[in-house]
């Protein structure tokens, strides 16, 4: 009993994850499709590659 419900809990926290990260791409390829010169001026800027 204790091990299904371990397992059903990683494979729903496995799931979310996978999700997530879908999520997270999906939102920063549309910014970078809206405005990709600003898109890539915010990601120096978040990295401190800005000269």
């Amino acid at each position: 009993m204790v091990k299904s419900t371990a397992r059903s809990m990683y494979r729903g926290l496995l799931i979310i994850l996978i999700l997530s990260f879908l999520l997270l791409s999906t939102v920063l390829l549309l910014a970078f499709l809206a405005d990709p010169q600003l898109m890539w001026e915010s990601v120096q800027q978040a990295f401190g590659m800005i000269r």
